[in-house]
């Protein structure tokens, strides 16, 4: 268990579906949902979340972490995971404080614009910018079906040690234990070693390119105050930002130096002095 001095390993079921979390706090009060990026899972947060206070509720989200994997000839969609965090708020009460990180930060955009009045405060961090894929629409069908056809599952470690390091290897900044608490969480044994979490389908490109043009329509809709974080080693760039940031009703701009993309994990209490304020 990730951090289990003070996070709790929680289950839900959403849409007929398992999924797992962690939580801090007790249900008492507007809850804040975290959701995490592309291939992460629930526990990088913790290092930011204790720092939150109040109730708060990180998501495995489908086919990551201790959540459910979906069945064979099912592909992961932003539809789906936007559904799964709508059926999260009605199941925590109908309205929540949420922060997304990456890809994250889109679902959790894409559910304040569809759902305006569910949402209090939002906060994105690194997670707007993408560029608009509409022009390679066909590419995209093509590596789709290709990804599907050569889909092959996980390599594993011979050890969790040997997974942390390769979290090590990636983000420069992880320290050997909280690189070694998140294998252990982000991992399940197998014969011959240790393999992620995450469902291998997730690294088949999606079939559906990202078009930015119907993304604002979705910012344009949301009505609470958003905070954009950014990193100084932001992913995307400016001139996406920009266009996607400019969108939104209600923003302010926050920037943490010296932190890259994963900044729940470079620079989680600057991120957490950002969040505190903004959240309560």
């Amino acid at each position: 268990m990730t951090n289990a001095r003070l996070a709790r390993e929680a289950r839900y079921t959403l849409r007929g579906l398992p999924f797992a979390a962690l939580e801090w706090g007790e249900p008492d009060g507007r809850p804040t949902v975290l959701v995490h990026g592309f291939l992460d899972h629930a526990g990088s947060w913790a290092r930011v979340a204790e720092r939150l206070g109040g109730h708060v509720v990180a998501l495995d989200l489908r086919g990551h972490g201790h959540s459910t994997w979906i069945g064979p000839g099912e592909s992961y969609h932003f539809p789906e995971y936007v559904a799964d965090i709508d059926a999260l708020v009605t199941a925590l009460g109908g309205r929540i404080r949420l922060v997304g990180h990456s890809m994250g930060g889109t679902i959790a955009s894409l559910y304040a614009g569809a759902r305006p009045d569910a949402v209090e405060r939002l906060a994105i961090v690194d997670g707007l910018g993408l560029p608009d894929g509409g022009g390679g629409a066909r590419d995209r069908m093509v590596q789709f079906l290709d990804g599907i056809a050569r889909s092959r599952p996980h390599r594993p470690y011979p050890t969790i040690d040997a997974a942390a390091a390769r979290l090590q290897s990636t983000w420069s900044g992880l320290d050997a234990a909280w690189a070694l608490e998140l294998a252990a969480r982000g991992t399940r044994a197998v014969e011959g070693g240790f393999v992620w979490r995450y469902d291998p389908r997730h690294l088949v490109r999606a079939a559906v390119p990202y078009r930015q043009d119907q993304h604002l329509r979705f910012l344009a809709e949301i009505r609470c105050p958003v905070l954009s974080v950014h990193p100084e080693r932001s992913l995307f760039a400016p001139a996406d930002i920009g266009v996607l940031e400019g969108a939104i009703p209600d923003l302010r701009i926050q920037e943490v130096p010296g932190a890259g993309h994963m900044t729940q994990l470079d620079a989680p209490a600057a991120l957490a002095a950002h969040l505190v304020p903004f959240l309560r």
